[in-house]
């Protein structure tokens, strides 16, 4: 206790002095004004293109020209500044929501107190009012940065893994070693969830716990990189921030999507595959420019290979976003344009890890992100959504059939054709009956003339003929193929004629029920008939566009010119394709390995979803008001190599799954959490819990329910008899789809599952780029008392007892059960107090009858997926 309480002191004096230092730190205009004037002001006194009262605060030689007020400061004389008096007194910003905080006020007073300093000499030409300017601070931005791989840190002893020495290098600068390793079971458990994201099967513990070979721990990761589950585990990360959802949203009628879920399967298959994740985001963004496709020939091209149709399939991610479009919104071109809006929402914040987003009504308030390039980034996908020429979701989708069901659909097709051809034959055969019937009710000498009359076209029969068929003998008039059946109910042999025709419609209609029904697949393509203009809504307002046309192009705080120089960052149109080339060149040139951005958001995700936090702990925000890396040069390393080594997951997972760092226990350390009680530095693996679609799947795992039949339809959920939201509506159908994995559940935006939601399944709007964890009372009460948790204990219970010897005791059981849950034995304390459990469920044990014996098993099996060793991965 003594020692903690001494290193506790110690940081808090560190942390008092560094405070004291940092008051005496000389202020500049571009390193500690600028940023609380643009967050604050920026938008009325200089970003806008009317200057309200005449101010702009961009420079600090502006601040001392002033407005229609005076001038803003006196450089060395804070007290004699209206900025101060107007911030101090709450007069400006005039929004209460606004206000600057004590601490901002103090840097602007301290600033002009210090004589209003600069970092460098500011640019004599004034900006025009309404330009973002972006400086030489936003440029240097550590995320704007080109990659450069660095040097891995020389530490003793000499370490193996690149991870583990930039880790250590960071541990020990703060007195701090790792934790010791985990055993075999707490690595092996870590690793399945990470990977599969399903519990490890008795086989899998049995297979590691006895190899003792010295590469046993890699040759368990790779068994597990080559499952099948693996893409089902890491394509619902993906998943999540392409913001994947089987429904429409925008307004209350939350269309369903019957065709989003070809694009789930294709991300499961590449994820499968290992496919590049260079190419991966090509075809996401271009798949049909790769495959030539437009509006007109994606069907044709769809259904004719396997690569074409994958392609094609892969453009969903930009069919992801939330579209109203089709569900008679009240405003159609606001509901369109926010189909737009959110695809580069999702774009950008998936592959930029920036808020794109927040520029496009006016610049960006907090990052160098101009209005500008909102749009330009939208003109991108503009010819994709024209919205001159809008298509509804409907219309966006392929009718997609292989070779072999195409063959089968025209063969049955040409023998239904046939049986439609001897329907109308002897329709018209029976038709000709009844107009015999119908003559002999006209005199004789009248029949042939009745006869002409009815075979004469009735637009064609002359005013005699007309009246004779409609005035005199109406039921001449009225016989044709189409009222057959209004006449033979008059005749006694009506079941007879009737079914000598309609039995070839039966038999076409029987026929017809096995032809192959096509597969609709989602998909972005340009119609080239019309290539829209980009033009900037003044306040985001579709109904006030701006005069100039906007070109396509990428952001320009990346871009290496100058702040004021324009570039397009790729041609308008690339004249060798059939469409624009725009989304193809933008995706080349986001994966052309320069791009600063794009690896080092794809590979923080990743370490994220093994940490359960980035080394940036903001993966959708890479902006100013980022937290720096924890390791940034260990971020870069990663990001420089995974372009290095070919964009490849696979390799990435091995190199972080076999590094110390990720071997660690979790177990806390006193002394280092008196440190980084954060865990910043990473010196023990973090706990993590189960997300919401693992909960449920390793539910399911443990009772022996799950159905890991992969691909197909997204299951239905519904609203079970109690009012509640579940899969299928708490119904199990024949082929017990509902038990599939839960990255299979139709994802619906107006109708989440009860269950996942109670465990923080995340909601698409527009996606998700970093899930909560939380901590409720709904999470145990669901666990507790839904009816799903109830018949996965039950059946686990079934299970244990299956799979036990005929007159295994409760230990045993017990035993059992645990080891299914939990991959381990439990403790002596923690088997007795599971005996005493099942005994106060079945007190009197051998006189109980089986069903009364499984009830028993069941609690204890319920308490065993209630406790946080099976919620929570060490």
């Amino acid at each position: 206790m003594k020692r903690s309480l001494f290193v506790t002191l110690i940081v808090v004096c560190a942390l008092f002095q560094t405070s004291s230092a940092s008051a005496e730190d000389k202020l500049t205009y571009e390193e500690h004004v600028r940023p609380i004037l643009k967050a604050n002001c920026f938008h009325c006194h200089g970003e806008e293109k009317e200057l309200a009262g005449g101010l702009d605060l961009r420079l600090s030689r502006l601040l001392v020209a002033g407005g229609e007020s005076g001038s803003a400061i006196v450089p060395g004389d804070a007290e004699s500044s209206l900025l101060i008096s107007y911030v101090e007194t709450g007069m400006m910003p005039p929004s209460e929501e606004q206000q600057l905080s004590a601490d901002d006020i103090a840097v602007l007073s301290r600033w002009i107190d210090q004589g209003a300093k600069t970092l460098r000499p500011e640019p004599e030409e004034t900006p025009v009012p309404g330009e973002l300017l972006i400086t030489t601070e936003d440029r240097e931005h550590w995320a704007f940065q080109p990659i450069v791989k660095p040097e891995v840190p020389a530490v003793k002893p000499e370490i193996a893994n690149p991870i583990d020495a930039f880790v250590a290098a960071k541990l020990s600068k703060h007195n701090l070693t790792f934790s010791p390793r985990a055993d075999k079971i707490t690595l092996l458990r870590r690793a399945c969830f990470d990977l599969l994201g399903l519990p490890p099967t008795l086989e899998q513990i049995n297979q590691f716990v006895n190899d003792e070979s010295s590469d046993a721990y890699e040759r368990m990761i790779d068994r597990l990189l080559s499952s099948p589950h693996y893409g089902e585990r890491w394509g619902r990360h993906w998943l999540d921030v392409v913001g994947y959802a089987d429904s429409e949203g925008y307004n209350d009628k939350d269309l369903i999507r019957e065709d989003a879920w070809s694009y789930r399967d294709y991300v499961i298959r590449s994820l499968n595959n290992d496919k590049p994740w260079d190419r991966f985001i090509i075809e996401q963004l271009a798949g049909d420019e790769l495959v030539q496709a437009t509006h007109a020939n994606a069907q044709g091209l769809g259904n004719k290979d396997s690569e074409s149709l994958e392609l094609l399939t892969a453009t969903g991610y930009l069919r992801m976003a939330p579209d109203g479009s089709g569900s008679s919104p009240d405003d159609p071109q606001l509901a369109r344009k926010e189909v737009v809006t959110d695809t580069v929402k999702v774009v950008s914040s998936s592959l930029l890890g920036l808020t794109v987003g927040c520029a496009e009504c006016h610049h960006h308030r907090f990052d160098p992100i101009p209005q500008e390039d909102f749009y330009r980034l939208r003109a991108i996908f503009a010819p994709v959504y024209d919205m001159e020429k809008w298509r509804m979701p409907a219309a966006r989708r392929m009718a997609i059939l292989s070779p072999e069901e195409k063959a089968k659909a025209d063969e049955i097709e040409a023998k239904a054709k046939k049986l439609d051809e001897q329907h109308d034959q002897r329709k018209e055969e029976v038709m000709r009956i009844i107009l015999g019937r119908v003559l002999e009710t006209i005199p004789e000498e009248q029949r042939e003339y009745a006869l002409k009359t009815f075979e004469t076209p009735k637009a064609k029969r002359d005013v005699e003929q007309t009246n004779f068929a409609e005035e005199q003998y109406p039921m001449l008039g009225l016989l044709r193929v189409g009222t057959l059946h209004l006449f033979l109910a008059r005749f006694e042999d009506e079941k007879e004629l009737k079914e000598s025709y309609e039995k070839f419609q039966k038999e076409a209609q029987e026929l017809r029920k096995d032809k192959p029904q096509p597969t609709y697949v989602r998909v972005a393509t340009e119609d080239t008939s019309h290539v829209p203009e980009t033009h900037v809504f003044h306040r985001g307002d579709v109904n006030s566009p701006e005069e100039a046309v906007i070109p396509p192009g990428g952001l320009k705080v990346v871009s290496p010119v100058a702040a004021k120089v324009t570039q397009k960052t790729f041609p308008e149109n690339n004249d060798s394709l059939p469409t624009t080339g725009r989304r193809l060149a933008y995706a080349e040139y986001l994966t052309n390995g320069k791009h600063p951005l794009v690896s080092r958001v794809l590979v923080n995700r990743f370490w994220m979803h093994h940490f359960g936090q980035g080394l940036v702990d903001t993966p959708g925000e890479f902006g100013l008001r980022s937290n720096p890396p924890s390791h940034p040069e260990l971020l870069d390393w990663l990001a420089a190599d995974f372009q290095e080594n070919g964009w490849k997951l696979k390799r990435l997972h091995k190199l972080i799954m076999t590094s110390r760092t990720y071997q660690q226990t979790s177990l806390r350390n006193e002394q280092a959490q008196a440190i980084d009680s954060d865990n910043r530095l990473l010196w023990r693996m973090p706990v993590k819990r189960l997300e919401a679609e693992l909960v449920r799947d390793a539910i399911l795992a443990v009772s022996g329910r799950l159905n890991d039949r992969p691909f197909g339809p997204s299951v239905p959920v519904g609203v079970n008899p109690g009012g509640v939201v579940t899969v299928g509506g708490g119904t199990i159908s024949d082929d017990k789809k509902e038990l599939k994995r839960s990255v299979y559940i139709q994802v619906r935006r107006t109708q989440p599952v009860a269950m996942l939601e109670a465990f923080d399944a995340p909601q698409m709007e527009p996606n998700c780029e970093r899930r909560v964890s939380s901590t409720v009372a709904t999470q145990s009460l669901t666990m507790l008392n839904s009816q799903f948790i109830i018949k996965q204990s039950q059946a686990f219970a079934e299970r244990v007892l299956e799979q036990a010897e005929e007159n295994a005791n409760a230990e045993q059981l017990i035993q059992a059960a645990w080891k299914l849950a939990l991959a381990d034995q439990p403790t002596t304390e923690e088997l007795v107090a599971m005996k005493s459990f099942l005994a106060d469920q079945l007190p009197d044990a051998d006189a109980a009858k089986p069903e009364e014996r499984t009830a028993a098993l069941a609690a204890l099996c319920q308490v065993l997926l209630n406790s946080n060793r099976f919620l929570y991965i060490d």
